[in-house]
């Protein structure tokens, strides 16, 4: 059996065992940065630290190009606040929350369901 810590969703129906890799790149393709979770972690939690290690690497960070995963709340605010263009599809979490104010529920976009934090 395996852990659950592991066990990441593509789909509603469709799950898988192991890693992500979630990577940071230019316009040229070129790699800025990495992070390696294990698979039920979301994926926007990343973009933070892949933004800090790409201007470490000296590279300006204008704008981010991602999928509905990095348009959680967080994400949202931290682009506003540092001035960087966020161009990504709204997270479900922010346009269909039964329960805006819950925090112990966050939407899975891969799986298309909500998921208990405590089983994170």
């Amino acid at each position: 059996m395996h852990s659950r810590k592991s066990v990441g969703h593509k789909t509603a129906n469709t799950s898988f065992f192991g890693y992500k890799t979630h990577l940071a790149l230019t316009p040229e393709r070129i790699i800025t940065a990495y992070a390696v979770t294990s698979g039920e972690k979301p994926d926007g939690k990343e973009l933070d630290g892949l933004i800090a290690l790409t201007e470490k690497a000296g590279i300006k960070v204008e704008a981010v190009v991602g999928d509905a995963a990095y348009s959680e709340k967080d994400n949202l605010k931290m682009a506003k606040e540092r001035k960087i263009k966020l161009i990504a599809k709204l997270s479900e979490m922010i346009t269909h929350s039964p329960n805006k104010n819950s925090t112990n529920f966050v939407f899975n976009k891969d799986a298309g369901m909500y998921v208990c934090k405590a089983g994170t």
